[in-house]
């Protein structure tokens, strides 16, 4: 007899341990589907496009200097704006070529001082050069890195 309730006893709590692992798996899931809503809901809001390193030579008159930027463009969530923003990656560098080609390697320091101001400006120009091309506007351009040697 105390074989068959020692039996029963622990069925029931492999039954329960069971039913209890049931229970807490979906209650993982239902999380994890709504932190993955909530992440694609993020997501959806912008979307980044990483340039590729920029590499300008600055003027200076005893030294070669260069000026080093990484830039990454947010765009508006859309896979033809990310198609778009490759496109058009070489009228950017064209952009960028204009505002620092002709820059003395210390106008350049002074300039990069204020890194917002420098933001604005190209996202200003680059939008203004996009609004002929194509419908892409860009939502804010990024300065990921910059050097300055």
């Amino acid at each position: 007899m105390k074989k068959i309730l020692l039996g029963i006893g622990a069925l029931i709590l492999v039954a329960g341990a069971f039913f209890a692992g049931k229970l807490l798996d979906s209650n993982s899931k239902v999380n994890d589907e709504s932190e993955t809503a909530s992440t694609q809901s993020t997501v959806s809001e912008s979307q980044y496009y990483e340039m590729d390193r920029f590499i300008i030579s600055v003027s200076d008159d005893s030294y070669a200097r260069y000026l080093v930027l990484d830039l990454v463009l947010v765009i508006p969530p859309s896979i033809e704006n990310k198609l778009d923003a490759e496109k058009i990656t070489p009228l950017l560098r064209n952009v960028l070529v204009k505002q620092f080609a002709n820059m003395s390697h210390a106008d350049v320091k002074i300039l990069f001082k204020d890194i917002d101001s420098v933001q604005k400006t190209l996202l200003e120009e680059f939008n203004m050069v996009l609004k002929s091309k194509v419908s892409l506007k860009l939502e804010n351009v990024l300065i990921t890195n910059v050097f300055i040697q």
